[in-house]
């Protein structure tokens, strides 16, 4: 296997794993929650989800760039 293809490997591998880790913090995020959330929370999920959403996009393009995609799950497809 080329470089080139083992670093778009590695960087899908590194992808998924940011975006996994991003999932445990909304979880954590959630599993912390002593009450109904306030203002204060909402501003904190808010930010937890723009990560993940970066992350999951992230994750996204670099499992495609090395050939794993499902179109009929692509958001852009008409």
């Amino acid at each position: 296997m080329a470089d080139d293809d083992q670093s778009a490997l590695r960087r899908a591998a590194q992808a998924a794993k940011e975006h996994a880790q991003a999932v445990r913090a909304v979880a954590r995020f959630v599993e912390d929650l002593d009450d109904l959330p306030g203002p204060d929370a909402v501003v904190e999920y808010s930010h937890l989800e723009e990560v993940e959403e970066e992350a999951r996009q992230a994750r996204t393009a670099a499992l495609a760039d090395i050939g794993l995609s499902i179109p009929s799950l692509d958001p852009d497809r008409e």
